[in-house]
């Protein structure tokens, strides 16, 4: 193998590895912004729930189911601090 094409296999792989970074950063902020959506669809889900429970009657049936989601969707729900990287 020739000094040149040594020289022109490591300027290819150094290319495939750029090219793969740059695709990794696409799917990486992809990813992010369909987490950041999941979360607003998930804060919405249960202000929902909130907003439904309060305006239902305690005697309704629908009260206590209601009132349970939101025991086991609440501690899911509440994030701490975010890290980000």
């Amino acid at each position: 193998m020739t000094a040149e094409q040594t020289i022109q296999d490591v300027a290819m792989i150094a290319r495939n590895g750029i090219d793969r970074v740059i695709e990794l950063e696409r799917d990486k902020a992809r990813l992010q912004a369909e987490v950041t959506r999941l979360r607003e669809l998930s804060d919405e889900m249960f202000a929902t729930i909130v907003a439904a429970l309060s305006l239902a009657p305690q005697d309704c049936g629908a009260y206590g189911v209601l009132d349970e989601a939101i025991k086991n969707v609440q501690p899911k729900v509440i994030r701490g601090a975010e890290v980000t990287s």
